[in-house]
């Protein structure tokens, strides 16, 4: 089981899409599990956040990286976030 729960958008973006392929096609086992959560592209949340110290993924970049796998739950959400702080 890999879990990469708001973890991959804080890396470079060459790195994140490493981490990606990895965790797809290297890490996890046969019969094994992935739970991944990413922002995507056009988010607000990030507002809060450093700009040059994160990546977003396309909205179809997860689902496209895990086409081969059995998807037991996938979701989108949009909802009002926060913003930055001084």
């Amino acid at each position: 089981m890999v879990l990469a729960i708001g973890l991959l958008m804080f890396l470079p973006p060459g790195a994140a899409r490493e981490a990606l392929v990895r965790i797809e096609g290297l890490v996890v086992r046969p019969d094994g599990s992935a739970a991944v959560n990413v922002l995507i592209e056009g988010t607000t949340f990030m507002d809060m956040f450093d700009p040059a110290g994160y990546n977003l993924f396309g909205e179809k970049e997860l689902p496209e990286a895990f086409a081969d796998w059995v998807t037991e739950y996938s979701r989108f959400e949009s909802f009002a976030a926060p913003k930055r702080h001084s």
